[in-house]
């Protein structure tokens, strides 16, 4: 019965670690980014890895749709592919009411690196863009929808990620919003409160003390004992 039990226990735990297996392959097969900043309207640089081919057919070229809310982007070169950026006329909301003053300008709708030489379907290639993430709510989903174009087939990761629900299958690459960092009044990053500065200088100084007094504590009692034995050692001789 014993036996039958660690059976079934060791199969448990085999289909266990095959489904945690799977899944962490399946989310690793996706083109994902990750980011250097997420917080809202912060400067970053998103990394977008490919991680495979279309169904064993090496890809020759991907293309990063910018959303709406970047504006700017600036592509890192990758010496193994070329670069191209699409633009339109944007203008600047600002600018919007001034019809004597309004400042056209052109935003990045999108971002293509084209292989020199196609990326074979079992190597993967990462893509940095830099660009700053508009204003938003934390848990907002910036997307990146891709497509990836192979010498046989291409696929579109373009699927939006819905709150609650499973991912789907062909997930856009995104970046989720986290709470914007505190700003003064010319858009730097504010300075701690003399309070918050006079709490964190002075959390350390107990810790130290205490470590000081121990350590000199620690000196005294191993100078008596060194004391004690050296006198032990004389009173022997002297019995002798």
């Amino acid at each position: 019965m014993q036996k039958r039990l660690a059976t079934g226990g060791a199969v448990t735990l085999g289909v266990a670690a095959v489904i945690v297996l799977g899944s962490a392959t399946a989310a690793s097969a996706h083109v994902s980014a990750t980011a250097t900043s997420t917080a809202a309207n912060s400067y970053t640089v998103a990394t977008f890895s490919v991680p495979h081919g279309c169904d064993g057919s090496p890809t020759t070229k991907i293309e990063f749709q910018v959303p709406e809310s970047v504006i700017e982007v600036t592509p890192t070169v990758n010496p193994n592919w070329t670069i191209r950026k699409a633009t339109e006329p944007y203008t600047a909301p600002s600018a919007a009411g001034d019809d004597e003053h309004e400042a056209a300008a052109e935003r990045v709708t999108s971002v293509t690196y084209t292989a020199k030489t196609p990326l074979p379907a079992d190597e993967r290639d990462t893509f940095a863009l830099s660009f700053a993430l508009p204003d938003g709510e934390p848990g907002d989903l910036v997307e990146f929808p891709a497509l990836q174009t192979c010498e046989q087939g291409s696929v579109e990761w373009n699927q939006e990620q819905q709150p609650g629900e499973a991912e789907p299958e062909h997930p856009a690459p995104s970046i989720t919003l986290t709470a914007a960092e505190a700003t003064d009044d010319d858009g730097d990053a504010a300075a701690a409160t003399p309070a918050a500065e006079a709490a964190g200088t002075s959390a350390p100084a107990d810790p130290d003390l205490v470590g000081r007094f121990l350590g000199l504590g620690g000196l005294v009692l191993g100078a008596v004992a060194l004391v004690v034995a050296v006198a032990g050692t004389r009173r022997r001789s002297s019995a002798k």
